[in-house]
């Protein structure tokens, strides 16, 4: 079965949302060892509409810029989204319907893993079926106090697992967890 991993921005506050305000954008090798080592067993993308929508105007025209961005462009998209968005980037296909039944079936199809980006209301509703099985939190050194939580209030308790870290330039720190 394929693992669902989670890759998603934090402050230390807890804030993920509003991401141009307070993301740092780590460079260098730790960076690049990140960003290969994310996807290198992945060959599938789960996507929200708004998620999609930006790295759709993002990533196809800086095709050949980098392998990270090549395996991005080539790989399957599979977006969620209750209306009818425009899939014009390669390999891309909707999730509708049942979101947490499709995704269940998306996981016990053959194939590398499905990386989810972003899509905190798509991780809310992940994370209430028991469907990821693995969280990457890039924490960024920012108190922001304001804007959404990486859990909102109310959100059931996940015992997790911390299973790697890495650091990364300006301070990022990658958390590595798994459910416990």
């Amino acid at each position: 079965m394929r693992k669902l991993i989670v890759s998603t921005y934090a402050t230390l506050d807890g804030r993920a949302d509003d991401l141009p305000e307070w993301t740092i954008s780590p460079t260098g090798d730790a960076a690049a060892s990140y960003d290969a080592g994310l996807l290198a067993g992945a060959d599938g993308l789960l996507l929200g509409r708004r998620t999609y929508e930006v790295f759709a105007a993002i990533w196809p025209p800086r095709a050949g810029a980098s392998p990270y961005i090549d395996r991005i462009n080539a790989m399957a998209k599979y977006v969620v989204s209750s209306g009818r968005p425009d899939l014009t980037w390669t390999n891309s296909h909707l999730v509708g319907g049942d979101v947490p039944h499709s995704v269940a079936e998306l996981k016990d199809r053959p194939g590398g893993d499905l990386v989810v980006y972003g899509g905190h209301a798509l991780i809310a509703t992940l994370r209430e079926h028991g469907l990821v099985d693995e969280y990457r939190i890039l924490l960024h050194p920012v108190l922001l106090g304001k804007g959404p939580l990486l859990a909102g209030d109310g959100t059931k308790r996940t015992d997790l697992e911390l299973v790697d870290t890495a650091v990364l330039t300006g301070g990022v720190v990658v958390l590595t967890y798994r459910p416990a």
